[in-house]
């Protein structure tokens, strides 16, 4: 027998409740027990979008840092790509987007808030990327790359860097920097006549 229909009104309360605890509380405070009571939700409701508080701590804060709309906004792609990773940086330069970084920092690979971590928030980011890419090359502002995951790594390596080392900020300016770098390695040359 199937379940109820999820309500997009009862995820949207839970991200609510669990976004509230992490900008307030850090990610310890994002419990199943203390977003059932803020959502005025059970916790099998919970349990029914999510397999753990780390994942509604994860998909709160990707919903926040308001990464996928930028990806999907209109324009160039690549205006679209610089917003995304703009919104990534407003997101981890916020209180609640320094506590993400600082567990994440100090998670073993394999903890549940580590595996929130890469399904919930590199993945989905990935992918967004990976879409403006395609459209990138669709438009001949760059060359299609040999490796697309080489090319994303190249993207998103310096910021997780950053992110787990924490020597430098994340910050517009460097992720503008880091774009540049990449997508000026990627560019269409123009070619050359032949000599003579």
């Amino acid at each position: 027998m199937r379940g109820r229909p999820r309500d997009p009104r009862t995820r949207a309360a839970i991200l609510v409740a669990a976004r509230d605890l992490l900008e307030r509380g850090g990610l310890t405070a994002v419990t199943i027990e203390a977003i059932a009571q803020k959502a005025g939700v059970s916790r099998p409701t919970i349990y029914r979008y999510w397999p753990n508080a780390p994942a509604v701590a994860m998909a709160a804060f990707l919903e926040k840092t308001g990464a996928a709309s930028a990806a999907a906004s209109p324009g160039s792609a690549l205006s679209a790509l610089r917003a995304q990773l703009h919104a990534l940086a407003d997101a981890f330069a916020a209180p609640a987007g320094r506590s993400v970084a600082a567990m994440v920092a100090a998670a073993q690979s394999e903890t549940e808030l580590a595996k929130a971590f890469r399904n919930e928030f590199i993945a989905r980011n990935r992918d967004a990327t990976w879409a403006l890419l395609e459209r990138c090359i669709a438009d001949r502002s760059i060359a299609e790359p040999d490796d697309m995951d080489v090319t994303l790594d190249l993207i998103f390596g310096p910021l997780f860097y950053r992110l787990l080392m924490g020597h430098a900020p994340i910050t517009r300016g460097f992720v503008d920097q880091l774009l540049d770098t990449v997508v000026r390695a990627r560019r269409r040359r123009p070619v050359q006549p032949p000599a003579g």
